[in-house]
């Protein structure tokens, strides 16, 4: 990959230059500038073009060395490319947003190298997209194409078409070839003045939004001087007192183009909100720390778990709510979140996680996405999951690199050390501090693409399936673990029957993989969901009904008895459930007259088991009158995952107006217990 401050010697008329003088545009050291030369002219070798020379100490690039620098820098000649209409429609967007140029249908058509039709037909579907919006697509003879609307919607469109864009096969280029237009320094002046001012005021900027920023912030520089951005005054006397608050002035100081730096210095100010981790020495942001302990709190209590490094997990959670605060309080979409595969395998904690992030959405006054939810559940599920024992004797060292974004490299953690406890896993920042810093300490990597590499590579999916994992555990355990105990592949199988079996004709040893691939995985995955459902722990025999009055404790008591009858908890797990509100408050209750009494596994639990009662009188736990309970449904746990499965599905229902009311006025066992069963079949 070539280095982007290659860019500073390809802009202007001049082929020659001093060493001297390119060391100074590009703040590269002889040697690596050298190296870099090199890189590109492998390129131009490639592409038959003239190569870059030296000539006593003087620098030779060819005029048309710079004419083809985008071809150059992605390795592919323009003419080679076909964007997609999803492509073309993005990249429209951000051309016109940032009013370089008075656009019409022509430049477009010279832009992507496509028909007048293609072009119109993508504008009037780029127009119906951004009009649900309340954004105006309008063309004068005299502008060209312009936007109209909110500014701060506008700007926060853009952000995310190219955040989209970026994740598109060819949008980087698309990206690149639009701030051509304006420049071809452009992203290089902005990423080294963005690098530097972070550096100066020491902001950890989350690894994986780097690129995205640097190439929005060009955008916007080409926006900003015909465009006043408003910013409310209660949200600017919280911005001002952020570090960032400082280095975004400091940061703009150096574009003199830019008129208006009083008000875009408070947007800046989100902007680097929106990817820079919370520092915990920030006072200003104290309300977010007790915000991401009420979550955690939250999620115990809806869980029925307790996190046992409480202090690790709330910093880390607070370093991950600092810019999901300000992405979804100014309306900054998170991109390239693998959504749909996290409801998909951590479904009980996506429900679960859903309701308590309440903290948060109470502080907030907005609905969460789906996107940040699934951001905060592979948090919360990683946490769940590596407090299984581990081995302390760790010997092997591994490296994740995932430069698909930061949701989809949690995930890969997270799946990864629950499939390898013995081995200790560390996340490179990115594909570049992967290079610069190396992995000689290493004793394998994980990665989400291919990379040159002399330690043992496993490119993987960030959420795999269940045969997906268990081709990779029997892989990784061949190479460096446990090679008596390996688990045979389907192939290995399949070659051990072969000789013993006689196929029916039509049926080939392909044929026969596929069918004994399609049984395991199908196997893997009825596994791996054999958790019980609700309707399985909350059967007829273990829900009661009570007219009789009778005070918190009793309830409890009452509650927990077809658990105690059945053999799944002795005496002493009533106790320490009645003894856990008494010391740590009216903590189980869990919504509207819903109460889930629970205690620790160890404190007598036999079998993993749920009881429900419902008492005709609320019963005020602890006296206390705003926790009247209709409704305690004990818990009894064995560990912190087997039992999630049904408090999901409980979860839902509980969140379900309807269904709650239902279930509250319920007057028969069988009436509660359906309730349950078709409240479990609408998930």
């Amino acid at each position: 990959m070539i280095n982007y401050k290659m860019s500073y010697l390809m802009s202007g008329d001049e082929t020659e230059y001093s060493i001297d003088e390119v060391q100074m545009r590009t703040g590269m050291k002889k040697e690596m500038l050298m190296l870099e030369i090199g890189k590109v002219n492998e390129v131009i070798y490639q592409m038959a073009l003239p190569e870059i020379s030296m000539e006593e100490n003087v620098l030779l690039i060819p005029k048309n060395v710079k004419k083809k620098w985008l071809d150059i820098l992605f390795e592919e000649k323009e003419t080679e490319i076909v964007y997609t209409e999803t492509e073309r429609q993005l990249m429209i967007y951000l051309l016109v947003f940032m009013e370089e140029e008075e656009y019409s249908v022509f430049h477009f058509q010279e832009f992507f190298s496509v028909s007048k039709n293609t072009i119109l037909s993508d504008l009037r579907k780029l127009r119906e997209k951004i009009s649900k919006k309340q954004i105006v697509l309008d063309y004068s003879r005299k502008r060209g194409f312009v936007l109209s609307g909110l500014e701060i919607t506008i700007r926060s469109t853009a952000y995310q078409m190219l955040g989209e864009l970026v994740g598109a096969k060819n949008g980087t280029r698309l990206v690149n070839k639009g701030l051509f237009t304006k420049s071809i320094c452009l992203y290089a002046d902005v990423r080294t003045d963005f690098s530097k001012t972070i550096e100066i005021f020491g902001l950890s900027v989350v690894p994986s939004r780097f690129e995205e920023m640097v190439y929005f912030i060009s955008y916007l520089f080409c926006r900003v001087s015909g465009h006043e951005i408003t910013i409310n005054q209660e949200d600017k006397l919280l911005l001002e007192k952020l570090l960032s608050y400082q280095a975004s002035n400091y940061f703009l100081a150096n574009w003199t183009e830019i008129k208006n730096k009083t008000s875009e210095a408070f947007y800046f100010t989100i902007l680097f909100m929106t990817v820079i981790q919370g520092e915990i020495q920030d006072k200003s942001l104290e309300f977010l720390l007790e915000c991401a302990g009420d979550m955690i709190h939250e999620v115990e209590r809806l869980a029925a778990i307790e996190f046992q490094n409480y202090r690790k997990l709330l910093l880390d959670l607070f370093y991950h709510l600092v810019p999901a605060y300000f992405r979804i309080r100014f309306h900054f979409p998170l991109g390239n979140v693998l959504i749909d595969e996290i409801k998909l395998q951590y479904s009980e904690i996506f429900e679960i996680t859903k309701v308590a992030l309440f903290p948060l959405k109470k502080l907030i006054q907005q609905t969460i996405p789906d996107e940040e939810i699934g951001y905060f559940t592979i948090l919360f599920g990683g946490e769940i999951r590596s407090q299984k024992e581990r081995k302390e004797d760790i010997q092997l060292r591994a490296l994740i690199l995932c430069p698909s974004g930061i949701s989809s490299s949690l995930i890969m953690k997270s799946e990864l050390q629950e499939l390898f406890p013995q081995i200790d896993f560390h996340e490179a920042r990115s594909v570049e501090s992967f290079k610069s810093e190396g992995s000689e300490a290493f004793d394998m990597i994980f990665s989400s693409i291919p990379i040159k590499t002399q330690n043992r590579l496993y490119v993987i999916k960030p959420i795999m399936t269940q045969l997906e994992k268990n081709m990779l555990l029997r892989t990784v355990q061949e190479d460096f673990l446990f090679p008596k105990i390996l688990i045979p592949s389907v192939n290995e199988i399949i070659d051990i029957i072969l000789p013993h079996i006689e196929l029916k004709k039509g049926v080939s040893k392909e044929k026969l993989y596929k069918a004994v691939q399609r049984k395991v995985s199908k196997e893997m995955k009825r596994r791996e969901d054999d958790r019980p459902m609700l309707s399985e722990l909350l059967t007829r025999d273990m829900i009661q009904l009570s007219d009789e009055p009778m005070n918190w404790e009793q309830a409890i008591e009452f509650a927990a008895q077809p658990l105690k009858e059945n053999g799944k908890i002795e005496s002493s797990y009533v106790t320490a459930m009645i003894d856990k509100v008494k010391d740590y408050g009216p903590f189980i209750h869990i919504g509207k007259g819903v109460a889930l009494p629970h205690a620790r596994p160890e404190d007598g639990v036999n079998q993993l088991g749920m009881s429900l009662l419902k008492v005709k009188d609320p019963v005020l736990l602890l006296d206390d009158e705003k926790h009247a309970i209709q409704i305690f449904i004990c818990l009894a746990a064995v560990d912190n995952e087997v039992h999630l499965k049904a408090l999901a599905s409980l979860t839902k229902i509980l969140s379900n107006k309807e269904k709650l009311e239902a279930l509250l006025l319920a007057s028969s066992q069988e009436e509660i217990y359906q309730i349950i069963t078709k409240g479990e079949e609408e998930e």
